[in-house]
């Protein structure tokens, strides 16, 4: 699973490299997580995703289900994102398009917004992946339940509040 995870947060913050090192799994607490989500992550495993500077913390739970957070700020040098919100709505969008899987997303305000993503059976086996981003500019922050059914899939207004902690928290 979390091998699937790093897979999401390559299609979806691997165009956004890091630069400060803000420790993901320092985000959200695993207490916080049980408290949203109704299930242990015993251990979190930091990692990056390849070809970004991105920093991820990815945790396996029960049920087949992955509880992954990234952050990723920009680095010197990066083009300049003039509308952050914008620019995760299109390229979650572009993202979902090119490995032909269907796209949901909602805003919340003008700092948080949540995508699910649900593949086919036949693409990586079937992900089904929701995800809130964090947005304070210029830096991006995500928490993302991965999960090996659709019908297991964590709704967006559950995931959001997970995702507000971490606003405040980078």
């Amino acid at each position: 699973m979390n091998r699937l995870i790093t897979a999401v947060a390559l299609l979806f913050l691997a165009c956004v490299p890091a630069a400060a090192q803000v420790d993901p799994c320092k985000l959200l607490t695993p207490a916080e997580i049980e408290s949203v989500l109704g299930i242990k992550v015993p251990k979190f495993t930091h990692g990056s995703v390849q070809g970004s500077n991105t920093v991820t913390c990815n945790g396996d739970a029960v049920k087949g289900m992955s509880v992954g957070m990234m952050y990723a700020p920009p680095k010197p040098g990066d083009p300049k994102i003039a509308d952050h919100m914008s620019w995760i709505e299109t390229y979650s969008r572009d993202s979902a398009k090119a490995i032909g899987a269907k796209l949901n997303m909602q805003r919340f305000g003008s700092s948080i917004i949540c995508t699910q993503l649900i593949t086919s059976k036949g693409l990586l086996g079937g992900l089904f992946n929701t995800q809130c981003y964090a947005v304070k500019p210029p830096n991006m922050a995500a928490v993302t339940a991965l999960v090996p059914t659709q019908q297991a899939m964590v709704s967006m207004d559950k995931l959001r509040p997970l995702a507000e902690k971490m606003l405040g928290r980078f």
